[in-house]
């Protein structure tokens, strides 16, 4: 497969992964607001670094919420390099679901768990338990449907 059709695979599997998790996020941050969902405080913390140095604006929700959209490609992106790095391997579907699985684990344990600290600090805000359970449960939704869409598109 070329490099930029795989690459463009990976934005389409990322971007309906996050719109799914997304979706399984909305009723968690319309009951608790942006503290209902960690991932939603750390993007609200990174858009806020960004527009501070252009403008004094207020940080919005559809500026969370493209960050995370955005994050939400990237990192599908990175997927699907990862699995053409393991293409030298037989990959089976059922492989590719799980290894998607554990990358969205992964993920969230990059951020936010163990980055939590660090944007609670810059953020001055608190992280609650329930904001980052939310977070758990729907990065594996993120990666359920980006496991399954990886081997359809390749």
């Amino acid at each position: 497969m070329p490099l930029l059709l795989l690459l463009l695979s990976g934005c389409f599997a990322g971007l309906v992964a996050v719109v799914c998790m997304t979706i399984f996020e909305l009723p968690f941050w319309r009951t608790w607001g942006m503290e209902g969902v960690a991932e939603w405080q750390v993007n609200a913390v990174v858009v806020s670094l960004l527009i501070r140095r252009f403008t004094r604006r207020r940080v919005s929700t559809s500026m969370v919420a493209a960050m995370h959209l955005f994050h939400g490609i990237a990192l599908g992106v990175v997927f699907r390099l990862l699995l053409l790095g393991l293409s030298g391997a037989t990959i089976l579907s059922s492989q590719v679901l799980s290894y998607a699985i554990v990358y969205s684990i992964l993920l969230w344990i990059i951020s936010p768990s163990f980055s939590r600290k660090f944007f609670e600090t810059l953020g001055g805000f608190r992280m609650t338990r329930n904001g980052l359970v939310v977070s758990f449960l729907s990065h594996i939704v993120y990666g359920f449907f980006l496991g399954l869409l990886a081997p359809v598109i390749a």
